[in-house]
């Protein structure tokens, strides 16, 4: 009797084990299911994504095309929210937003050097940038080496003669734009979106589109403009008064009162940020790119990169 019931026992324990690996083994298949089923998803999401940098560089392509000037009422400028991707044959639906930032509407942090050299002139429009958004005025001098130390310097006097000689590159890489430079710094939240906001970082120096800076950046640029000068500007330019090109632009600072030389600026730009970010089932995956758009030749993408 003993020696059955020990049998039962043993036999319900055997088949206690066998469910319990049974179970794991189902989960673990389960998990490894999802785990493939999440990374197809995700491949499918950057695919599209590449797509909407495409379809970035189309928009371009035909803005340098048929516009004179960058504005802000532009159809480059147009977000494009929640849009639903459907395919034929698949009841699976993805989310795309979207949008397109003018770079050159910003301060290029690019210009606070040249070949290495730091330009005392451009790291006086930085630090009135940055008085202007209340940010620490010691931040001047670490981004002036941050860019000074990301660029190449002058190619050796046999160079310029027509003797090819290599010449030492850059003593660091250039920066992916402001926000691996707030990462380098530490800088807090708020501070991180002054940035985005109002500075950029491009591989080459560029003057500012003034029809498309926010007013702090007008503000930095021309020494003796008030910011609520600068304000009414752009208030004004955003109304529809758009500036036709630089001189025009001058002309508006002179009528301000300003006496000073006014700065060299533009009304056209060549450099975008393309953002854009998909949801497909489990998977959100979201990128940016910078665009270079010099027509008539079509837009190039000089880096894309993931975002959180």
């Amino acid at each position: 009797m003993r020696e059955r019931g020990a049998a039962v026992i043993s036999a319900l324990i055997i088949v206690a084990i066998v469910a319990a690996l049974s179970a794991s083994l189902f989960q673990r298949q389960t998990a490894s299911t999802r785990r493939v089923e999440n990374e197809l998803a995700r491949a499918q999401a950057r695919a599209m994504l590449a797509g909407g940098i495409d379809w970035a560089r189309l928009v371009l392509r035909d803005h340098g095309r048929r516009e004179p000037t960058t504005r802000g009422d532009q159809v480059w400028a147009t977000p494009v929210l929640e849009t639903r991707i459907e395919r034929p044959g698949d009841d699976r639906v993805a989310v795309f937003s979207g949008r397109i930032q003018d770079e050159q509407g910003k301060y290029n942090l690019y210009n606070l050097a040249a070949n290495g050299v730091p330009q005392p002139g451009q790291e006086q429009v930085l630090r009135r940038l940055l008085n202007t958004l209340q940010l620490p005025d010691a931040l001047a001098a670490r981004l002036v080496d941050i860019m000074a130390a990301a660029q190449p310097p002058a190619p050796p006097a046999d160079a310029l003669r027509g003797r090819p000689e290599a010449g030492p590159g850059p003593r660091a890489p250039l920066p992916r734009g402001v926000d691996e430079i707030a990462a380098l710094l530490a800088l807090d939240p708020p501070a991180r979106n002054e940035l985005r906001r109002t500075m950029t970082v491009l591989p080459v120096a560029t003057p500012v589109n003034v029809n498309t800076a926010p007013a702090e950046v007008i503000a930095a640029l021309v020494p003796g403009l008030s910011l609520s000068q600068a304000r009414s500007m752009a208030g004004e330019r955003d109304r529809g008064n758009w500036f036709n090109n630089a001189g025009d632009f001058a002309n508006r600072l002179a009528g301000a009162g300003i006496k000073t030389a006014p700065p060299a600026v533009a009304t056209s730009s060549g450099w975008f940020l393309a953002s854009g970010t998909v949801a497909y089932e489990r998977a959100r995956i979201s990128m940016q790119a910078l665009v270079r758009s010099a027509p008539p030749a079509a837009p190039d993408t000089i880096w894309t990169r993931k975002t959180p």
